[in-house]
């Protein structure tokens, strides 16, 4: 299915994979409540900090829905 493994440079842990995921799915606009369901979390503060956005990200989202951006 897929070709050699030898293009990853570095060890990558369960936490690293949980953490990409997450990420990538509120970056594509995933519910933050669709994510807590999917990552197992009783709390959704849980989940909030779990995630990780880069500040481009969010600076793009805050130009291009703040009314005054």
């Amino acid at each position: 299915m897929f070709g050699p493994t030898n293009w990853v440079h570095k060890n990558i842990s369960p936490h690293t994979l949980r953490h990409s995921f997450a990420t990538h799915l509120i970056e594509g606009g995933a519910d933050l409540r669709a994510v807590q369901e999917m990552l197992g979390h009783v709390s959704i503060t849980t989940t909030e900090i779990y995630t990780h956005l880069d500040r481009a990200y969010l600076q793009s989202v805050i130009t291009q829905f703040h009314p005054r951006a």
